[in-house]
């Protein structure tokens, strides 16, 4: 008999209360479906799995089916350092940082779309097409591809949840169109190097160029990082502005106090990724048979380290189920929304400029900003928040 069901409508709907029950009755909870898994949720649980890197590893890959593969997010160290190493050259702070006023005439350009509308789903008009037009410009993708194929990048998140990902024999015929195009495009700048054109200045010319003690990334390398890059880059910033906008709409109080203080936008983005995690949590496996909470572990278990629960746990944060954006911002950024240790989420300072941004917009251009039905939930296990978001606003006079 399993503690938990991870895939059903009841933790997909509320998995605050869910995950409590678990902290309570069975902090290391386990699961028989679809496979026989783990799940830890006591924050000092998960802060030590975080930390033995050794004893859990990522080798088997960060979801629940077993698979490897040379993403950062499927390395062990040394390998993984030395990967990090080379990638960070391509992702560092300061490239990102520098991103900050193109993407401020984005968001800007797509509420011009869509302002005289007066109402819409705000998911599908700017928490969709934001982030992912953003990756677009790091790889040096196509715009208008990229949001041709996003809702297919939405259902490969959702197998990669489930049993069927294990298959090897199963392949996605839209997921192959486009590591193909990925691939095309990494064979275009190899031969422009080769032709001794100069290159775009974006990620995929970094990530190919990158080189550390003589070792470079390969063509398998690049793609790995494009692919993970292009899908769960811009889903988890999507799911972290929706739901950053749906707990402001239910909580009028908190929202009145952002509008008057734009001063707490930070806080409200750090806030809405510690109660609504976007993703559940990332997957280890035991090198060595272990115990965690009395709970006797097997060798190669598959055990997740829920970030979700973590950031929920009253031992670690006062009132945890009440969405308060006057917490103490230092304090909020310690959430493990973004992962912690040595494999802590490169893409932070973009998902965080990016919410901070398209929070700043929607107060200053959608006024009177209002729910109009209630949000449905992302399918996709391993995510959490709002798919959809109707709403409605005042329609400026004059525009």
């Amino acid at each position: 008999m399993s503690d938990f069901d991870f895939f059903s409508e009841k933790f997909r709907t509320d998995p605050h209360a869910e995950y409590d029950r678990m902290r309570n009755e069975c902090p290391v909870a386990h699961s028989t479906e679809p496979y026989d898994w783990y799940a830890v949720t006591r924050e000092v649980d998960v802060k030590q799995m975080i930390r033995k890197p050794k004893l859990w590893s990522s080798k088997h890959g960060p979801g629940l089916a077993f698979a490897g593969g040379s993403v950062l997010v499927s390395v062990d160290p040394p390998q993984h350092t030395s990967d990090r190493r080379l990638v960070q050259e391509a992702f560092n702070a300061e490239t990102l940082t520098a991103l900050e006023p193109d993407i401020r005439q984005l968001i800007s350009d797509e509420i011009d779309s869509f302002v005289q509308r007066g109402e819409g789903d705000l998911q599908e008009l700017l928490g969709m097409p934001v982030p992912l037009i953003v990756i677009a410009w790091l790889l040096g993708l196509d715009e208008n591809y990229c949001r041709e194929i996003r809702p297919r990048a939405d259902s490969v998140i959702a197998r990669h949840a489930d049993a069927q990902s294990a298959d090897p024999g199963n392949r996605d015929p839209d997921r192959a169109d486009e590591m193909v195009y990925f691939a095309e495009m990494i064979a275009k700048r190899r031969q422009m190097i080769v032709d001794g054109e100069d290159l775009p200045d974006d990620t995929l010319t970094a990530l190919i160029t990158a080189e550390l003690d003589g070792r470079v990334l390969t063509d398998t390398d690049v793609l790995g990082f494009m692919g993970f890059l292009f899908i769960a880059g811009s889903q988890t910033t999507t799911q972290m502005i929706g739901n950053m906008v749906w707990r402001l709409l239910q909580n009028p109080e908190q929202m009145a106090l952002v509008q008057n203080d734009r001063s707490l936008i930070p806080s409200v983005v750090e806030e809405s990724l510690r109660y609504d995690s976007p993703v559940h949590g990332l997957f280890r496996t035991n090198n060595e048979e272990t115990e965690i909470d009395g709970v006797k572990l097997p060798v190669d278990s598959k055990v997740m380290c829920s970030f979700f629960a973590a950031n929920m746990d009253p031992e670690a944060w006062d009132d945890p189920h009440k969405f308060d954006i006057t917490r103490d911002l230092d304090s909020l950024k310690k959430h493990w929304a973004f992962g912690k240790g040595i494999h802590l989420c490169m893409g932070a300072p973009l998902s965080r400029i990016e919410g901070a941004v398209a929070l700043e917009l929607i107060l200053d251009r959608l006024p009177n900003l209002r729910l109009t039905g209630e949000p449905t939930m992302i399918s996709a296990p391993v995510l959490h928040g709002v798919e959809t978001l109707p709403v409605a606003w005042d329609v400026p006079v004059g525009k």
